[in-house]
């Protein structure tokens, strides 16, 4: 008689095991066991600003080999250079013109 029940049980626990699998139950109770867990949420978290920066840093450097090209392309000696330089030049110029 014990083994009958005991067939029973392992029977059962198959059946439970067996339709978790197919119902997608286990895969759903480790998402719900990961998404719980702080730590891995920071590191999932840390790796999405990470991939997010590379992204930013990714398009910005293609960007600037674009603009380079071109630059390059334009017929005369031209030179890229940021705003904020020029802005920083014509400050010194215009600070040299008042000591002068």
């Amino acid at each position: 008689m014990s083994y009958q029940i005991q067939d029973a049980i392992t029977e059962y626990v198959d059946e439970q095991i067996e339709s978790k699998v197919n119902d997608g139950g286990i895969h759903s109770i480790v998402e719900d066991a990961v998404s719980d867990n702080h730590e891995i949420q920071e590191i999932k978290h840390n790796i999405e600003t990470l991939e997010a920066r590379l992204d930013d840093d990714i398009v910005n450097e293609v960007v600037k080999q674009v603009i380079h090209k071109l630059i390059s392309t334009i017929d005369g000696d031209y030179v890229m250079v940021k705003r904020s330089h020029l802005q920083d030049l014509k400050t010194q110029a215009t600070q040299s013109k008042d000591v002068a």
